[in-house]
């Protein structure tokens, strides 16, 4: 991306955080977003064929307008920069593009086609990492990434390079825990909720409004506790929007 298109980018999304627009910023996270997806098959073309977006949609805009969040759009903007791409692993931009996908959008996922040469074997992938094969079939069921080839797994080499890093080995987990997520139907996800829930009520010895609910949040944050009553009600808040998404399912299917 040349720097006049990243410089006007990068003012526009300045403006949207500043001003707390949600239209600017939609508009500027859906760019970032395709930018990525043809970019990344034209810089690693010997690694990548082509990148679909499949079923994706965005979150509300406020919802991702934080310090944090826009930490990832300034370090893709970065990784977009001409001057830099050619310097930049694939493994770095795909792991910031992965982020922020995450972070923007609501439902969908990212399709990599990968050229053949880039995947290899679970023996190969064992051999890179320095561990035994039933190893490597846990990290699978852990995170890491492969591809399904003739009935084969395949693993991408820019996943194991991603992995042969904890830190990044742990974000790549946290990423496909987001995506296991994405696929639960609500009735999985409640039962996750109520699972946290149930795990706080035994800890403290009752429900969070016998023992919290009268309290306000400026009372919680002077607690020893704050953390995990905070945690606590924020999975309360959660099941109750589901049990509504759940009931409105319900009523639209009766």
């Amino acid at each position: 991306m040349s720097i006049a298109v990243i410089q006007k980018t990068q003012e526009s999304i300045d403006l949207a955080f500043q001003t707390k627009d949600a239209d600017l910023l939609e508009k500027e996270t859906q760019f970032l977003l395709y930018s990525l997806r043809d970019s990344i098959p034209d810089t690693f073309s010997e690694s990548v064929r082509y990148i679909q977006l499949r079923e994706t949609k965005l979150k509300p805009s406020e919802k991702f307008m934080s310090d944090t969040i826009k930490l990832f759009f300034d370090q893709v903007l970065e990784l977009l920069d001409e001057k830099n791409q050619k310097k930049n692993e694939l493994s770095a931009v795909k792991l910031a593009f992965e982020k922020l996908f995450l972070e923007t959008t609501d439902c969908g996922y990212i399709d990599y086609d990968y050229d053949i040469a880039e995947l290899v074997s679970t023996e190969q992938a064992a051999e890179y990492l320095g561990v035994s094969k039933p190893t490597i079939y846990k990290y699978l069921n852990n995170g890491l990434e492969y591809k399904i080839i003739n009935n084969v797994k395949k693993i991408p080499r820019v996943a194991l390079k991603l992995w042969s890093d904890p830190v990044t080995s742990f974000e790549m987990q946290w990423i496909h825990e987001e995506k296991k997520r994405r696929a639960q139907t609500l009735e999985e996800k409640l039962e996750v909720i109520q699972g946290r829930i149930t795990e706080y009520e035994i800890e403290y010895g009752g429900e969070f409004e016998y023992l919290y609910g009268n309290k306000s949040d400026s009372l919680i944050d002077g607690l020893d506790e704050a953390v995990d009553v905070f945690d606590w009600k924020g999975y309360i808040v959660q099941k109750n929007a589901l049990l509504k998404q759940i009931q409105a399912k319900k009523g639209t299917n009766a």
